[in-house]
C-alpha cells in the first residue's frame, strides 16, 4: 500500500502550544501523499493528535474513533466489531487502516480488529472520510485511517503507562516505549499488553436465550513493535498477538460457555528513500506479512488458516516546480493461504484453486499530478489494479481546492472500489469487485483567531456491493445491485490557548438502497443500526497549572434494528457523556495523570447489526471510572 513521501512526513504537533491557524495549517499526507495543509489537501481529512488522545481519556481506539461524526460502530459476528462510515456499513475491506505503514486488514475477509491498537503510543491519526482507493486500492473504499506511533524523536528515552478501571469495561494494561535517534541513525521498541472486556452487561439472542458477558467477552491485546533507521533506510518488525472470547457467536449464543478467537500477526518491511536529483526521489520498499486471523480450535467452529502477504513497491516523486509535483509507482503482492487440520471441511476446499488452499497475485499502476492554477489548486490521480482472479479495476480521482485567507473551499469527485477477499472469492469464484462513486464538497471560514467553523456535503453511490448471504441453505457471498447514502456535517472548533472546544454533526439517509438485508421496511430513508444524525463534543478546559478538565460525548437519534424477539425495533437515541481530569507535569515533571468517568450517565447503548443476519444487539459497556499514569523518563 502506498504511503508517506520521504521527505514529507508531518513533524511533532504540541495542539497545546498551538493557535487556532498552526492546527488548522498542520500538515498531512494522506490523501495526497505529499504534505499539504489541512485545508488544502484532496479530501475531507481529519487530524487527532496524541494530545487530544491523551486529554480524553480514551481507553482504546473505539473510544477515539466514535468521536468522528462519520463513523459508527456496529456487530459483526463472534464478538467482533465492526465500523460504519456516514451510514454505509464498511466492514469487510471497506476501511483501509494503517498502523505505522502495515496494513491492518486482515486477508481472509478484509476485517478489522479495532480492540488490539494501544492508544497511549499513538502521534497522530490522519482520517480521509471518504474514498481513498485512487491512492491507497482496494481497501479503501469508503474511508483511510492512517494511524501512526511516537517516533524515536519524539520519545528521546523511554515511557511507561498503565491503566485500570472499575466496571465498564474493566479496563486493564500496561506499555513501555523506548525510543533514541542520533545522528547516524534512529532505534525505537514498544510493548504492550492489555486485558478488558465487550461488556459487563447480559447479552440476548434472537431466541431468547441470554448470558452473562461479564467473563465471557474477554478482549487480550498484545504487541511487540520495533523500528530502527540509518540514513536512508528503514526496518519495521511488528509481532501482534490479539484474542478475544465470546459467546454470541453468529447468531443463536453458545450455551456450553465462551470460545476463544485469535488473530496473530506478523509484519516486516524494509524502505528507503533515494533521491536522484533535487527534484526526483524514490521510495522502494519491500514487506511480508503472516496471519492467522479467526483461528478457533473447538468444537463450535474450528478454523485455522495460515494467510502471507509478500509486497513490493516504489514510488517516484518528481517536483516540476513550486506550482506543479507529480508521483507514479506501482505495487505488487502475492497473497498465499494454508487450510489447516483443524479447519471443517466446509469451510475448506478452494474451488478451482487447491484443495489444501489459494494463490493469488495483484498488480497496481498509479499516479497523481498536483498543480497551483492560482485561482485554485487541481489534483488528479488515477489507480489501476489487476487481480489474477477477479481481474482489473480503474479508479480515478479529481479534486479542486483552495484557501483563500480565511475561507477554503474543496469539490472532490473520486470512484473508489473494495476488493473481493480470499473467502469472498472461496464462497463465490464468480465474485466481483465492489465499485463506490463519491462526490463531496466542503467549505470552511475562520472567523477569527480562536474560532473555524465548516460545513459538508457528499454523495456515495455503491455499486454491486458484496454481501454476505446463504442461498440454499449454502453460504456464499454475492454482488448486490446497489446501495450508498447522502448528507452532510458541520463543525465547529475553539482554541484559546489551553480552552479547546471540537463540536461535529452529521446527517445522512439513503435513497438508493436495494439491498435487501440493509433495509428498515417502511423507513426508505433509513439503513439498520446506523442513525440519521450524531453529534460529538471533544473539550477540554485549563483549570490550573499542568491541571485540565476534558469533557466529551457522542449523541445519536433513534436507529432500527433487530430486537431479542426477532423483531425489527426503534432503538431510541442515546448520549454517551465523559469526563477525564487531567495533571501533567505535577507533582513530578513528564508524570501525567488521568483520573475519568466513562458513559457517565450510563446511556445503555448496545451495537446493532447492519444487516439482517440473526445477530441480537450487543451491549456496550456501561459506566467505568478508570485510572491513567504515565511517566516518560
Amino acid at each position: 500500500m502506498a504511503g508517506a513521501g520521504p521527505t514529507e512526513e508531518a513533524d511533532f504537533f504540541n495542539l497545546e502550544r498551538a493557535s487556532l491557524g498552526e492546527v488548522l495549517d498542520i500538515k498531512t499526507t494522506v490523501a495526497s501523499r505529499r504534505g499539504m495543509k489541512l485545508r488544502e489537501t484532496p479530501g475531507l481529512v481529519t487530524v487527532i493528535t496524541r494530545e487530544e488522545i491523551q486529554a480524553s481519556g480514551a481507553r482504546s481506539l473505539i473510544d477515539v474513533l466514535s468521536l468522528v461524526p462519520e463513523f459508527e460502530f456496529g456487530v459483526d459476528v463472534q464478538g467482533n466489531l465492526g465500523l460504519g462510515v456516514r451510514g454505509n456499513w464498511a466492514n469487510e475491506g471497506k476501511v483501509l487502516l494503517m498502523w505505522d505503514g502495515q496494513v491492518y486488514n486482515e486477508i481472509l475477509y478484509s476485517t478489522i480488529q479495532f480492540d488490539r491498537f494501544p492508544v497511549d503510543q499513538v502521534e497522530e491519526i490522519q482520517i480521509i472520510k471518504g474514498p481513498g482507493s485512487a491512492v491507497y486500492g482496494g481497501f479503501a473504499e469508503l474511508a483511510v485511517i492512517d494511524i501512526k506511533t511516537r517516533s524515536p524523536k519524539n520519545l528521546d528515552g523511554s515511557a511507561l503507562f498503565a491503566a485500570r478501571g472499575l466496571g465498564g469495561s474493566d479496563t486493564g494494561y500496561a506499555g513501555y516505549s523506548f525510543g533514541k535517534a542520533g545522528r547516524d541513525g534512529e532505534f525505537s521498541a514498544q510493548a504492550f499488553w492489555g486485558e478488558s472486556r465487550r461488556s459487563g452487561r447480559r447479552y440476548t439472542d434472537l431466541s431468547g436465550s441470554s448470558y452473562g458477558m461479564e467473563g465471557n467477552s474477554d478482549l487480550r491485546p498484545k504487541s511487540l513493535n520495533l523500528y530502527a533507521a540509518r540514513k536512508n533506510t528503514s526496518a519495521r518488525l511488528i509481532l501482534d498477538g490479539f484474542s478475544l472470547r465470546e459467546r454470541d457467536n453468529f447468531t443463536t449464543l453458545i450455551s456450553t460457555g465462551d470460545t476463544k478467537v485469535e488473530f496473530p500477526l506478523l509484519f516486516a518491511e524494509i524502505k528507503q528513500s533515494v533521491k536522484l536529483s533535487g527534484t526526483v526521489s524514490l521510495e522502494p520498499k519491500v514487506s511480508y506479512m503472516r496471519s492467522r486471523a479467526w483461528y478457533e480450535d473447538d468444537e463450535h467452529f474450528p478454523y485455522d488458516k495460515r494467510v502471507s502477504r509478500l509486497a513490493l513497491g516504489v514510488t517516484a516523486f518528481y517536483r516540476h516546480s513550486s506550482r506543479a509535483d507529480f508521483l507514479a509507482g506501482g505495487e505488487y503482492y502475492h497473497d498465499d493461504a494454508e487450510i489447516g487440520g483443524l479447519t471443517s471441511d466446509a469451510s475448506a476446499a478452494y474451488i478451482g484453486v487447491r484443495r489444501d488452499g489459494a494463490v493469488y497475485d495483484n498488480h497496481a499502476f498509479f499516479g497523481q499530478g498536483s498543480f497551483d492554477l492560482g485561482f485554485a489548486n487541481l489534483i488528479a490521480g488515477m489507480r489501476y489494479d489487476r487481480h489474477s482472479h477477479y481481474g482489473a479495476s480503474l479508479v480515478p480521482r479529481v479534486a479542486v481546492t483552495k484557501l483563500w485567507n480565511d475561507f477554503n473551499f474543496k469539490a472532490i469527485y473520486s470512484q473508489a472500489f473494495r476488493a473481493p477477499s480470499i473467502e469472498n472469492i472461496r464462497l463465490n469464484p464468480g465474485i466481483d469487485p465492489e465499485k463506490a462513486v463519491s462526490t463531496e464538497l466542503e467549505a470552511g471560514y475562520k472567523a477569527s483567531g480562536t474560532l473555524f467553523f465548516s460545513g459538508n456535503l457528499f454523495h456515495t453511490s455503491i455499486k454491486h456491493p458484496i454481501i454476505f448471504t446463504v442461498v440454499n441453505n449454502a453460504e456464499t457471498y454475492r454482488n448486490y445491485e446497489r446501495t450508498g447514502t447522502s448528507g452532510f456535517g458541520f463543525g465547529l472548533k475553539f482554541k484559546r490557548e489551553g480552552l479547546r472546544a471540537d463540536l461535529g454533526y452529521l446527517y445522512q439517509n439513503t435513497d438508493c438502497n436495494r439491498v435487501d438485508v440493509y433495509s428498515v421496511p417502511g423507513h426508505e430513508s433509513a439503513l439498520l443500526a446506523f442513525p440519521h444524525h450524531k453529534l460529538t463534543l471533544n473539550s477540554s478546559l485549563p483549570l490550573a497549572a499542568g491541571l485540565s478538565l476534558n469533557p466529551s460525548a457522542v449523541h445519536v437519534s433513534q436507529r432500527y434494528g433487530y430486537g431479542g424477539d426477532g423483531a425489527l425495533k426503534i432503538f431510541g437515541e442515546r448520549t454517551t457523556a465523559n469526563l477525564n481530569l487531567q495533571l501533567k507535569d505535577r507533582p513530578l515533571e513528564r508524570l501525567t495523570l488521568n483520573l475519568g468517568v466513562r458513559d457517565i450517565f450510563n446511556s445503555n447503548y448496545s451495537y446493532l447489526q447492519p444487516y439482517d443476519g440473526g445477530h441480537a444487539p450487543l451491549p456496550a459497556p456501561s459506566r467505568e471510572l478508570f485510572l491513567k499514569a504515565a511517566y516518560e523518563f
